[in-house]
C-alpha cells in the first residue's frame, strides 16, 4: 500500500481523463479490494495497451494490468430465435 499511496490522486485524475473522453466506460472494485477493473472501449488492443501503460501507477511499476478483448455475447439469440 505504501508503494501505491503516492500515486492515488494522479491515477484517479488519469482515469477521470480517460473517462471524460469515453475510453473508460465503467470502474469496479474487486470485491476483496485488491484492485480495480476498468471496462474500456478503444479502437484496438494495441491502443488500449498504450493507454493503460500511461497510467501513473503503471509507469511507476506499482501496478500490473491485464487487458482482455471482449465481444458481444450472442448466445441468447439462438435460444429465443423464432422457428
Amino acid at each position: 500500500m505504501e508503494q501505491v499511496l503516492p500515486y492515488v490522486k494522479a491515477e484517479a485524475e488519469a482515469v477521470w481523463q480517460q473517462y471524460s473522453v469515453e475510453i473508460v466506460r465503467a470502474i469496479y472494485y474487486i470485491a476483496d479490494m485488491s484492485g480495480a477493473v476498468l471496462l474500456c472501449e478503444a479502437p484496438d488492443l494495441e491502443a488500449m495497451q498504450d493507454i493503460a501503460a500511461q497510467f501513473p501507477m503503471a509507469k511507476a511499476g506499482v501496478l500490473t494490468f491485464e487487458i482482455l478483448s471482449l465481444k458481444p455475447y450472442t448466445g441468447l439469440e439462438a435460444l429465443f430465435a423464432k422457428s
